[in-house]
C-alpha cells in the first residue's frame, strides 16, 4: 500500500486514527513514492523552522520502501493524462505520477484526497472515513 503525502503528513502530526490504521499494515507492505518524498521535503523547505523539521522528516521517511517513478509508470502517466485532458479532467501532474507509480506497481493508495484521484482509471484506494 502507497502511502499519500497527506496520510504522511497526518502521521507525522499524530492523527490518532491515521497512526493506528497505518501500524496496522505491516512493514513490508507499506510503500512511499519519490514523489511523495518530494513534497514533504518541500514542505520542511517551505516552512519557518526548516532544520527542526528535515530532522523529523528525513529519518521518517526513510522507514518506508521508496518506490521511483520508473519507465512504466511514465508510460501509465502519459495514457492516464492523455485520457483525462480529452476528457476535460485534469489532475495535478504530482498526483497523477503518484497514482502512476501504484497503477504500474499494482499497489493500492491510501489517501483522504479522494477528488484528487477517483478519476484515476484502474486506482484501487484505500481513505479514513474518520477524518
Amino acid at each position: 500500500m502507497i502511502l499519500d503525502s497527506d496520510i504522511l503528513i497526518y502521521f507525522l502530526k499524530g492523527r490518532k486514527e491515521i497512526v493506528r490504521e497505518v501500524l496496522k499494515i505491516p512493514q513490508d507492505q507499506l510503500f512511499i513514492t519519490r514523489i511523495n518524498y518530494t513534497e514533504l521535503l518541500y514542505g520542511a523547505y517551505n516552512s519557518q523552522r526548516v532544520e527542526k523539521n528535515l530532522q523529523k522528516i528525513v529519518p521518517f521517511l526513510d522507514n518506508f520502501t521508496l518506490l521511483e517513478f520508473d519507465q512504466e509508470a511514465s508510460v501509465i502517466f502519459a495514457q492516464q493524462k492523455a485520457k483525462l485532458k480529452k476528457s476535460g479532467n485534469i489532475i495535478a501532474d504530482m498526483d497523477l505520477m503518484i497514482a502512476s507509480i501504484a497503477l504500474a506497481n499494482h499497489q493500492p493508495l491510501y489517501t483522504n484526497n479522494v477528488k484528487h484521484f477517483e478519476r484515476i482509471e484502474g486506482l484501487s484506494l484505500k481513505t479514513s472515513i474518520s477524518l
